[in-house]
């Protein structure tokens, strides 16, 4: 999930994948109250997004990008993580992008995605009080590698990105955003020991923390959360942070969501951690 080339097996994935969203999300093509669609234009083609600002959005409120997994819709993910609720509640605007064919180009040459989301920032500028500085990005899957992407061609733009169940090739550059993951030990799309072309989760997360003069253990992350199957751990070299939850036993899935209990950990709400997160790392609100 997430390559570009899209051969018969990453198909089946898509369909497995799509299929848990919709027993997750039956009312999938139910819009949210509040939530708008809009179009811009990227590259000369019209790209759609889903926006949802609190009705009481203060001035220089952060923003939340949100990036669906592949196969899956930009309604799907506003459903699955409950960001929109969390928005009105604590004063954000949250943001859910359309990926073209359902997938986002999160690796290869290919920077129409990246140009994509720095359009919608600035659309929302425009029209909304934001505050530039403290925009996160998140996704599951292949959207988790969106996210990856933006925190490494876009640094200075993304205040800390959350990756839920992606897989990742290596850690971007020393001038990297905090990064909070969630992986499954079970998950067979995206395995969390890696496979080739992409890195062990344990792996990229204590490397993530990591900079020159400062080593990371992997396997001596500082446990700062359990409960039942997830273990939350964090590695930190100063400003570099990373913490990683663990789901043992569970699959490619959104922690906390109403994905299938057999593959979905309840012992963590990946949302509410999330939040937490980008609040206290990036001073959201």
């Amino acid at each position: 999930m997430g390559h570009e080339a899209r051969p018969a097996r990453t198909w089946s994935r898509r369909v497995l994948f799509a299929a848990a969203l919709t027993a997750a999300c039956a009312a999938s093509h139910a819009q949210v109250a509040g939530t708008q669609s809009r179009t811009i234009s990227v590259r000369g083609e019209g790209r759609t997004y889903l926006l949802h600002a609190a009705k009481a959005t203060r001035s220089a409120a952060p923003v939340v990008l949100s990036f669906h997994g592949l196969g899956s819709t930009a309604a799907q993910e506003e459903l699955l993580t409950g960001f929109s609720a969390m928005a009105e509640r604590e004063g954000f605007v949250a943001v859910y992008p359309e990926g073209e064919r359902r997938l986002w180009h999160a690796f290869g040459q290919s920077s129409v995605d990246v140009d994509f989301a720095r359009a919608i920032l600035d659309e929302l500028a425009r029209s909304l009080p934001i505050d530039r500085r403290r925009v996160f990005a998140t996704g599951i899957s292949n959207g988790a590698q969106m996210a990856w992407r933006l925190a490494c061609n876009m640094p200075r733009e993304i205040a800390a990105v959350g990756l839920v169940a992606g897989g990742y090739p290596h850690v971007c550059g020393e001038d990297r955003p905090p990064a909070i993951l969630f992986h499954g030990t079970a998950d067979r799309l995206l395995p969390y020991g890696g496979r080739a072309g992409q890195m062990k989760v344990r792996d990229f997360a204590a490397g993530w923390a990591a900079v020159p003069g400062c080593r990371t253990d992997p396997a001596r992350g500082d446990v700062v959360y359990r409960n039942g199957d997830a273990t939350g751990e964090r590695w930190r070299c100063g400003r570099h942070e990373a913490v990683l939850y663990t789901l043992d036993g569970k699959g490619h899935s959104w922690p906390g969501s109403r994905m299938p209990a057999r593959i979905t950990s309840r012992d963590v709400d990946a949302s509410a951690v999330m939040g937490r997160f980008f609040r206290e790392t990036g001073q959201a609100p």
